[in-house]
């Protein structure tokens, strides 16, 4: 059975670990933001460095609390994923609306819609927004299941779909 002290030292090593990892995962996107990498870049330089910290700190816990059983590693599993499912499901539901409305033909670049009262033209589509640049040169953006799921009105769509609807 793991003691006390034993678990407060797995807890301390596993913070100091992590902490290491945002550190250093921060250090990272300085250097590569001075040498001019691009967004994207950098962020997947920071997720990679976090997430080997994360493993890194979990295969220390598992060293010093040893072995589980099954059931025990069963369970545990179940109760991340179903946390993780539960955190992801909008980002999910923006994603899986992005694949929707590309699919269908209802949105692209330079469209000009009419959502919930916001006009613009669309300047860029992502996994889970969509930016439109108003009349007034603002930016606005939307979420994917927010375009799929109201009414949305797309006034360049006439030419494109001709002869189809």
């Amino acid at each position: 059975m793991l003691s006390y002290l034993t678990a407060i030292e797995t807890g301390v090593a596993s913070v100091i670990i992590i902490g290491i990892g945002l550190a250093g995962s921060s250090w990272a996107a300085g250097r590569l933001l001075r040498r001019g990498a691009p967004p994207a870049s950098i962020r997947s330089a920071r997720v990679a460095i976090t997430v080997i910290a994360v493993l890194i700190a979990l295969t220390v816990a598992f060293v010093w609390i040893g072995p589980i059983s099954l059931v025990t590693g069963l369970t545990f599993s179940a109760i991340v994923g179903l946390g993780i499912t539960l955190a992801l499901q909008t980002t999910l539901g923006n994603i899986i609306a992005g694949f929707i409305l590309l699919q269908d033909r209802m949105l692209r670049l330079n469209d000009t819609i009419t959502i919930s009262g916001v006009t613009g033209r669309v300047v860029r589509i992502g996994v889970i927004t969509v930016w439109v640049r108003m009349d007034d040169g603002s930016l606005a953006t939307m979420s994917n299941s927010t375009l799929l799921g109201g009414p949305m009105i797309n006034r360049s769509v006439k030419e494109r779909l001709k002869g189809e609807y």
